[in-house]
Formats: structure tokens, sequence, C-alpha cells
């Protein structure tokens, strides 16, 4: 097996238990999603994009909508808005792109 490959394994299976302990053990979360990014950027491998757009840049927390996270919709600028528990806010465009 390639170094990236286990790299890629062990970033899922740390994003798995993150997402498993989100509730019980929020301290235990956060160390996981540090090391999966540490991990990402010491061998320049992106995060699994399931799991890209589901943690806060800032703190390190997985999301759980109206858990920890509030989802928002702004219809001026078509954009979706995650509102982290700790301030962070998070925007995705959802308009169709003009070709």
């Amino acid at each position: 097996m390639d170094k990236k490959e286990l790299v890629k394994e062990r970033m899922n299976q740390l994003l798995e238990l993150a997402e498993k302990n989100i509730k019980n053990h929020p301290e235990r979360t956060k160390r996981y999603v540090e090391i999966a990014r540490k991990l990402s950027t010491r061998y320049r491998v992106a995060l699994p994009e399931i799991f890209k757009k589901r943690i806060c840049k800032m703190c390190n927390i997985m999301w759980i909508p109206g858990y920890n996270v509030k989802v928002r919709l702004n219809k001026r600028t078509k954009a979706v808005e995650y509102v982290c528990e700790c301030g962070h806010v998070r925007r995705f465009g959802y308009s169709k792109k003009r070709d």
C-alpha cells in the first residue's frame, strides 16, 4: 500500500470516530478532527469531501445541524450559512452557475 492510501484510510477512521462520539465526548471529537487535519496537511492529502463541509475550520468540531450549528438560507446572496457554536460562519452557494 502507498503511504497516501494509508493516510486516507486513517483519516476516514478518525473522522468516523469523531462522528460517533460528538454527543458523548465533544473534546475527543475535536482531537480526532485535529489529528485528521494535521495528517492532511503533512502528507498533502485532501480531506474526504463528505467530511470537508461538515467541519468547523476555527474550532475543529464536527457539525450536527440543530445540535451545535445553525443552518440558514440567505435569499439575497443565494447561500447556505452555517453558524457554528464558536461564532464562525461558513457559506456555500446554492444557485446554478450560468453558462
